[in-house]
């Protein structure tokens, strides 16, 4: 089988890169891939993110043209089926062959921003309506997701294929030493959320809670992630930059001290996010609405690091198979956030020996992820040509 993988867009910086940086190599080693080609945008930059060393049957193209250019259509010509891996943005386009994407999340649709008109929500819709009703299959990463499009597209979404992709997606966790640039910018003792910061995923609750929270000196909070650096900006140098300045703003006002009791790395390298989370005190993840779970989370559990967590109906799902004692609250809730890191560190002793002992939960790999999406691949191919009623 020969694979297009089309990413022409521009993808998440975060989880949606480390998922594509995973998941393309395990699907090369699949048996009987004879080529897996992704198009990728090239401000992603994403050949210096991934080594395919050894792999003669990846192909990786910088294009951020239309798929139905004669450029385009070139890259198509060779291949089976085609995988949209990033289809929040462009519209669907019929390309005559069996098209598979991955929806990853409905986050736009259930936390719809305050500043947001209703035509641009319509206009969402009406775009991811076109791929759900449109693509050979549809794949979604939890259940969750896929109630989810059932509820805003319609019953024929139960058709859709739920792969979860939430597991460690480092392909090793055993180094635990920050890089030294790192670590003379941050406290020996902290609670770390990984994440950029989308309105969703819940910054200002977190900043008001900490405000409240006795032992943030002594344990301060520490971000990383896309942009979250610019929160360092004071006015009147307001970054040009959507829903930062109003955290700027909240920060202020709560009191928080920077590189005192919060401290905003921005984004870091690869090789420094294990260290961060294998050293934290805790990992807090306190999104309103995530796709198919967190890969943070999955990473702290698997390094015995205590785990503090949105109580959504994902994270519950992502978390039902592991052992641990998570310190679950409200992201609604300033109070039960608050009370959940009071909860915490009154009761750090149980949880970190829970974490510690759930380090050997079992796990699936990237190659059992991969080999679910070829099969959906393959009978995507057979649905397409009439082969499979």
């Amino acid at each position: 089988m020969r694979i297009m993988i089309w990413c022409a867009n521009v993808i998440s910086a975060g989880g949606g890169a480390r998922l594509l940086s995973n998941l393309l190599p395990a699907m090369a080693r699949q048996p009987d891939i004879d080529l897996v080609r992704l198009v990728i945008a090239p401000e992603t930059r994403f050949k210096e993110r991934i080594d395919i060393t050894g792999y003669s049957n990846i192909d990786i193209v910088y294009f951020n043209g239309s798929i139905q250019s004669n450029e385009g259509r070139a890259l198509l010509q060779d291949c089976h089926v085609v995988y949209f891996f990033w289809p929040h943005g462009p519209e669907f386009v019929s390309i005559g062959l069996p098209t598979i994407c991955t929806y990853h999340d409905t986050t736009v649709l259930d936390f719809i921003l305050p500043f947001l008109s209703g035509s641009s929500v319509q206009h969402y819709w009406r775009a991811a309506k076109g791929w759900v009703d449109n693509v050979t299959t549809v794949v979604v990463s939890s259940q969750h997701v896929k109630s989810r499009l059932v509820e805003h597209f319609g019953p024929h979404c139960n058709d859709a294929v739920v792969i979860a992709h939430a597991i460690v997606p480092a392909a090793t966790i055993t180094n635990r030493t920050i890089s030294e640039g790192l670590s003379a910018r941050i406290p020996a003792k902290y609670i770390l959320y990984p994440s950029n910061v989308s309105p969703h995923k819940n910054h200002a609750n977190l900043m008001l809670a900490y405000s409240q929270f006795t032992p943030r000196r002594e344990c301060p909070l520490v971000l990383f992630g896309y942009n979250t650096e610019l929160l360092r900006y004071q006015a009147p140098n307001w970054p040009d930059t959507p829903f930062v300045p109003t955290l700027i703003s909240l920060l202020k006002r709560t009191g928080l001290r920077l590189d005192e009791e919060i401290y905003p790395l921005g984004f870091v390298p690869d090789n420094d996010v294990i260290p961060l989370i294998a050293n934290a005190y805790a990992v807090i993840m306190p999104s309103l609405s995530e796709g198919g779970g967190s890969y943070p989370v999955e990473e702290a559990l698997k390094l015995g690091v205590p785990v503090l967590c949105s109580d959504i109906p994902v994270m519950r799902e992502h978390l039902s198979r592991h052992s641990a004692d998570i310190c679950w609250f409200n992201p609604e809730s300033i109070d039960s956030i608050l009370h959940a890191l009071e909860h915490l560190s009154s009761n750090y002793v149980h949880y970190k020996t829970s974490a510690m002992h759930g380090i050997h939960d079992p796990s699936e790999t990237w190659d059992d992820v991969a080999s679910k999406y070829i099969h959906a691949f393959r009978i995507a191919y057979l649905k397409y040509y009439g082969a499979l009623k």
